[in-house]
């Protein structure tokens, strides 16, 4: 059966342009999310830094460039975009290590330590958990950052700037079509 026509635009036509655009905004918003927990790392890497120099510490953190992967995801930078991807490979590798030896380690107990402090003692296997959600949100990123869909936005050439005018030219000689007298 033939959709209804809506002037030359069939119903299925605009169904699935509607998928489309609901589409772009899933992966929008989803690489929205990416970049603000980018951001939430980046801000806990400062609070540390900042905490350890009150302290008399030099203790520099590489998760503070999360903060600028929040903004060149943002900005669709595609040099941000590789940053984003090595800091969540090495995520995904170093949770892996880190759940395998906590699943294989035979300890009955771990120490919580929290800025230098000891906290508790829990049971080695229950820290799987929080290393298992960490790395579940970890290759969410990863799938994030490779869709194809993201990877056309980073692929997009920038928009074209209109041009500067500088001192040595006249003005309106920027423009085209402008005559300059």
């Amino acid at each position: 059966m033939p959709g209804l026509k809506l002037g030359s635009l069939t119903v299925q036509h605009f169904k699935r342009g509607m998928r489309t655009i609901r589409h772009s905004q899933r992966t929008r918003n989803a690489l929205s999310l990416v970049s603000y927990l980018f951001l939430f790392v980046g801000l806990i890497s400062l609070v540390l830094m900042i905490y350890h120099a009150a302290k008399g510490y030099l203790h520099f953190n590489f998760g503070i460039l999360g903060i600028g992967i929040f903004a060149g995801l943002r900005r669709y930078s595609r040099v941000w975009r590789m940053c984003a991807l090595m800091f969540t490979w090495y995520g995904i590798i170093t949770l892996s290590i880190a759940l395998f030896v906590c699943l294989c380690y035979q300890s009955p107990s771990a120490t919580a330590m929290y800025f230098g402090r000891r906290l508790s003692t829990v049971p080695a296997n229950w820290l799987s958990f929080p290393l298992a959600m960490m790395l579940l949100v970890t290759l969410w990123q990863y799938r994030v950052l490779t869709h194809p869909a993201v990877r056309r936005l980073f692929e997009e050439e920038p928009q074209s700037r209109p041009p500067k005018v500088t001192a040595s030219a006249p003005v309106g000689a920027a423009l085209d079509g402008a005559d300059v007298k």
